[in-house]
């Protein structure tokens, strides 16, 4: 079960933005969604601390070292072709997810747009990646509209299904299509990867994993040099 932001503010927040989001495009989806994060209370200091100096332990799982990263043949919201090699120099957040998932999805969404905003000026080295698992329903217009509700900045990866299915097997990503009544939904696991700026998985957050948690790491990782693999 998904454990929402932390504190009675963030976790009405939350629930706002679940309520407005979960099941797909409702009307006004976006602008709610967008007010939430913006009236989320700003960091105290928006830039790298001596707490997230190089070297600090992180808060996430860490990838095995010797363990080779993943990757994706994709094709983002603008029809373009991409891969982990498109995105060098930037911290990869990736998720997958479809838009339809009532609960899990748009909390971790809504939960890494307050991630951004904890990043401050960190931000714009930083990228948010969703997968769909479900590319029939998800097309490349619904998929824009669904990720940039929770932030302009983040965007959405779709391809075939065969593309997709390789996609998640490289990232240890299970899930299944379960009929329901006439339509289908889909289960899928919920853990969060991170990639850093010379295009190594780093890191693993699960669904439990504090809005702190994750700006702590990513603010590691963005004042780490970006060697090569």
């Amino acid at each position: 079960m998904f454990i929402g932001p932390r504190g009675p503010v963030l976790r009405a927040a939350w629930r706002i933005a679940v309520a407005a989001c979960a099941g797909g495009l409702m009307a006004g989806a976006p602008a709610i969604a967008r007010a939430v994060v913006s009236a989320a209370p700003a960091p105290a200091s928006a830039s790298v601390s001596a707490e997230a100096a190089p070297g600090a332990a992180f808060r996430l799982t860490p990838w095995p070292a010797h363990a080779a990263t993943p990757d994706f043949a994709l094709v983002d919201a603008d029809g373009r072709t991409r891969t982990l090699e498109d995105y060098r120099g930037q911290v990869v957040v990736l998720f997958f997810g479809f838009v339809r998932c009532p609960d899990v999805c748009p909390a971790e969404l809504f939960k890494l747009a307050l991630v951004m905003k904890q990043l401050g000026p960190a931000a714009a080295q930083v990228q948010v990646l969703f997968v769909t698992l479900d590319p029939t329903r998800d097309t490349r217009a619904v998929l824009k509209r669904y990720v940039t509700a929770f932030d302009p900045r983040f965007d959405g990866l779709t391809g075939s299904a065969a593309a997709i299915d390789r996609a998640a097997a490289n990232f240890y990503v299970v899930y299944a299509r379960v009929p329901t009544g006439g339509d289908y939904t889909i289960d899928h696991s919920a853990s969060t990867f991170v990639i850093d700026r010379a295009g190594r998985l780093r890191l693993v957050g699960p669904s439990t994993a504090a809005v702190a948690d994750y700006a702590h790491d990513l603010k590691l990782l963005v004042a780490e040099p970006p060697q090569r693999r």
